[in-house]
């Protein structure tokens, strides 16, 4: 059975997901609207308020019917206009060289074209008509069906006139209610659905002071002793998160995410876990829990590249430009970051570069058993990287002489960038880098599937490895992910601090 989860607590999960201290602190009392706020301060695309039902009539009924009904209108409108400028321009051509009659059709034909508009609502409102007509009718039937009955059988004598008009009048009068009712809750509907594209001004944050009561001089000896208050201890997002796997698929379904829409339009929203929610293991269906942990980490990684691909385009350009102070200054922390050795800068253009959606996916999926393993849950340890530091995560099984741990992260995006800066810098994968640099100059797309055999130092059993990497991007179409973006709704203006 499906958890219900109230409004205000999916808030607050967003909260913990993305860290929001504020929010999570209990001592502020933050209603339900200042949380809205806060999560809109902070960039955070907030779920909509409407319930599941409600939710999908309007997503898979009303905006389908409304966007059929605006193109045909619009294709109506186009058409009528289109072709009386036709008309218009052929009657200003011809009118010196043809005859009168001709200038008669013509304006005939633009008439006829201006009375399709009104056709169209002529037909609706004759529906409509229609379907009341039919309503009164069948109420008149039973009406005068009942009334025979009654007739009949108890030898009753009732007025039929009395009764029809009775009857009709609070048939009337509960299509009226209805109508009157469900005009507000579709306009509530309409409200709720444009609330991510309504722009938000925030003036103050200043709260109201509350007013002290006046105390009266003579109660002024009376002095009342206060408990003492315990004090609470603050939110710490290490050991207080809370977030269930539930949780994370209510938050999906109202933020209306999910794998087979973001294959479809190569988009993916920006929704940053900083965590994996503990109980993903209990998820019975092995399909669903593989698109979970997709969905999860698919927005970490495509983030990742972007910056990526942002950053190599800023090279790019620089490169083309005269070098300023302020260049310089960028492209030697850029040596630093990527482990170029003097400064070479064709080391820097191969280093700088991004790492196939689906490799990542597939290998996070390996390393980490779909977000199940304990270095998962533990350490956001989503590629199995080794350390030597005292920071990292114990092995339980180790063979004899390896001292290494498991490298440990604050949240899951710090992992996906160390995975990333490794592939791109490690002397381990030269090839991996080489393979990818041809393509780039070959002007192809990069593929996992035609670099993922360079990475068989990832692991010990290198070209096994490889082939079940191979495996995974080929069974879970992971493929279908490497174009995709980010969805960035402010780009849209959907959202507007």
């Amino acid at each position: 059975m499906k958890k219900i989860i109230s409004y205000r607590q999916k808030l607050i999960a967003l909260a913990e997901i993305y860290k929001i201290d504020r929010v999570l602190d209990v001592k502020l009392k933050l209603t339900t609207y200042e949380i809205e706020l806060e999560l809109l301060r902070n960039k955070v695309p907030i779920p909509s308020r409407r319930g599941y039902f409600s939710h999908k009539i309007v997503i898979e009924i009303l905006k389908p019917f409304y966007s059929s009904l605006k193109d045909t209108f619009s294709i109506n409108f186009n058409i009528t206009k289109s072709l009386t400028k036709f008309f218009d321009n052929i009657k200003t051509s011809l009118r010196e060289n043809i005859l009168i009659n001709l200038n008669l059709n013509l304006n005939k034909i633009n008439s006829n074209l201006s009375k399709i508009p009104k056709k169209i609502f002529d037909s609706i409102n004759n529906y409509f008509s229609f379907v009341i007509f039919n309503i009164s009718n069948f109420f008149k039937v039973l009406t005068k069906t009942v009334i025979n009955s009654l007739n009949n059988v108890y030898h009753f004598k009732f007025e039929e006139k009395s009764i029809n008009k009775f009857i009709l009048r609070g048939v009337y009068s509960f299509l009226l209610i209805t109508l009157v009712s469900s005009g507000f809750y579709i306009k509530g509907l309409i409200t709720d659905g444009d609330s991510l594209k309504i722009s938000v001004e925030i003036k103050s944050d200043k709260k109201k002071v509350s007013k002290k009561p006046n105390i009266d001089k003579k109660n002024k000896s009376k002095e009342l002793v206060k408990k003492q208050e315990v004090p609470k201890t603050p939110y710490d997002p290490e050991n207080d998160y809370t977030l269930n796997t539930q949780t994370v698929l209510n938050l999906f379904e109202d933020l209306e995410y999910d794998l087979d829409h973001v294959r479809s339009k190569k988009l993916v929203k920006p929704i940053y876990f900083t965590r994996l929610p503990k109980d993903l293991d209990e998820i019975k269906s092995v399909t669903k829990k593989k698109e979970t942990f997709l969905q999860i980490l698919l927005p970490l990684v495509v983030a990742e590249n972007e910056s990526i691909i942002k950053d190599r385009k800023y090279l790019l350009n620089i490169l083309k430009k005269n070098k300023n102070k302020k260049n310089t200054t960028w492209i030697n922390k850029k040596y630093k970051e990527y482990k170029v050795s003097k400064k070479n800068i064709s080391e820097l253009i191969e280093k700088m570069d991004i790492i196939p959606t689906s490799i990542a996916l597939a290998q996070a999926a390996k390393e980490s058993g779909w977000g199940t393993s304990r270095f998962a849950l533990e350490g956001n340890a989503m590629f199995g990287q080794w350390t030597w530091s005292e920071a990292g995560i114990e092995p339980l099984e180790k063979v004899d002489g390896q001292k290494h741990k498991i490298l440990k992260f604050p949240i899951l995006r710090a992992s996906v960038k160390a995975y990333i800066i490794n592939l791109n810098t490690h002397s381990g994968y030269k090839s991996f880098r080489k393979k990818r640099l041809e393509l780039r100059n070959a002007n192809k797309n990069l593929s996992g599937l035609d670099l993922i055999h360079e990475l068989d130092n990832y692991a010990q059993n290198g070209k096994e490895y490889t082939k079940i990497l191979e495996k995974i991007i080929k069974q879970n179409d992971l493929d279908e992910f490497e174009t995709v973006t980010i969805d960035d709704f402010k780009a849209k203006k959907e959202l507007k601090l």
